[in-house]
């Protein structure tokens, strides 16, 4: 896999999300003296939607390795949407890491992105079996 493909595939959705969610929140928290913190969790939380346009970046890079390259979207989104779901179920039941109303705390954002990453390496992997894999022509020597 092309390394400086998929790390531009990598930072430059994270870098919009960063641009136009986050810093966003956390300048009008500071303007508006509201508390900075609860605004960045706040903006983590939404930027969570980050893991669908990773996966549309990331397929693109995928598209001339593997016959796969199109299934790395959906499983990217399906992982976000289960972690999402049992982090809020968490919050709501078990008085857990909640980062929807900013009660939680910045590790509660990290521990879903962890948990996150867990889902789709497993996907990744298997979106890259060697069974998958786009035959390639050698050089010509």
């Amino acid at each position: 896999m092309p390394r400086k493909a998929w790390i531009t595939a990598n930072i430059g959705p994270a870098l919009l999300a960063w641009l136009f969610v986050i810093m966003p929140a956390v300048i009008d928290a500071q303007n508006t003296d509201k508390n900075a913190s609860t605004a960045y969790l706040l903006a983590a939380s939404q930027s969570l939607a980050l893991g669908p346009l990773l996966g549309l970046s990331q397929s693109m890079v995928l598209r001339p390795l593997t016959r796969r390259w199109g299934w790395w979207i959906g499983a990217n989104f399906a992982s976000w949407l289960i972690v999402d779901a049992l982090v809020l179920l968490l919050s709501h039941f078990a008085a857990g890491p909640d980062v929807i109303t900013a009660d939680g705390s910045i590790a509660g954002v990290y521990l879903t992105l962890i948990a996150t990453t867990r889902l789709t390496g497993r996907a990744l992997r298997w979106v890259l079996a060697p069974s998958a894999l786009t035959p390639t022509t050698p050089p010509p020597t």
